[in-house]
């Protein structure tokens, strides 16, 4: 797999950590 791939998957990662924060904090 190349570094690409991985800095990509990263990025949605951490973005899909931030939307379920914000879904968390409208409960």
């Amino acid at each position: 797999m190349s570094d690409v791939v991985f800095v990509v998957l990263t990025v949605v990662l951490f973005a899909a950590l931030a939307l379920v924060v914000r879904a968390v904090e409208k409960l």
